[in-house]
């Protein structure tokens, strides 16, 4: 379980990535990209060993790639 917990706030900081011109390539907005997304957590070195000069400390990530694109004729 991720302990973090995040705010509408938090959220509200967050920006996307601008998809390049050769991927946003619609005739009329019938075009859907479909991502595919992961996220991944660490709780990082605990006990003992979190205090030696090794530790991790916790983090996440979260990576994203468009797996999908469909244009509707």
């Amino acid at each position: 379980m991720n302990p973090l917990k995040l705010s509408y706030d938090d959220l509200d900081q967050l920006s996307g990535e601008v998809l390049p011109p050769r991927l946003a390539l619609s005739g009329g907005g019938d075009t859907v990209v479909m991502y595919a997304c992961q996220a991944t957590y660490s709780a990082g070195t605990t006990g003992l060993l979190g205090t030696g000069l090794l530790a991790q400390p916790a983090h996440s990530t979260l990576t994203c790639v468009p797996a999908t694109v469909v244009e509707h004729h």
